[in-house]
């Protein structure tokens, strides 16, 4: 005799060799057979992967639009030298002279000055907070070169070339004798 877990039913592995009268139908009770307890596990196991699929589809598939790691990249085909080492940039919040960061990115960037893709893939390390979400969410179509970027970058960020002076125009400022203070700030 076997038993299962689930409904405590005992099945029987092998029939018994008794010869049944017409009295002795009486005494006998109803087991199920082996292919009646296997389609109730079959039963139970389809229910769990129904509750299983709505579980999914519930919690959005467990995918969460992943499925495809090379489309999250905005250049393709991006060769990282052997022994490259991403330099530390001044991160880029969108409140500052985009100009400037440029400058100083591509300075640290110089070795790789006509790697292309490079300089694009890379150029997210150099941005924090909403001007990593800029990054994050341009479309590879748009940018085919760096220069692709310098100009969208450059776009999106112009209303601060003509607000935020860099440190060397701060410091080169003085006021002038014939100037009131309000003039002069």
């Amino acid at each position: 005799m076997a038993t299962f877990a689930g409904p405590r039913e005992t099945v029987m592995s092998k029939p018994l060799n008794t010869t049944i009268g017409v009295n002795s139908l009486d005494k006998i009770t109803s087991r199920p057979t082996m292919q009646a307890v296997s389609a109730e596990v079959e039963g139970t196991k389809t229910k769990f992967e129904i509750l299983e699929e709505r579980l999914r589809a519930i919690e959005g598939g467990g995918n969460y639009g992943f499925t495809d790691v090379a489309s999250l990249s905005l250049v393709r085909d991006v060769t990282i030298p052997h022994k490259f080492k991403v330099s530390k940039f001044e991160k880029y919040k969108g409140t500052t002279c985009p100009r400037s960061h440029l400058t100083m990115y591509c300075r640290k960037m110089a070795a790789y000055a006509y790697d292309d893709k490079l300089l694009i893939h890379f150029f997210q390390d150099s941005l924090v907070g909403v001007a990593l979400s800029w990054y994050t969410h341009l479309e590879a179509s748009r940018i085919r070169s760096w220069m692709d970027l310098v100009d969208g970058f450059l776009k999106q960020y112009k209303y601060n070339m003509d607000i935020a002076p860099d440190r060397l125009q701060l410091q080169n400022m003085a006021k002038r004798d014939a100037e009131s203070f309000k003039e002069y700030a």
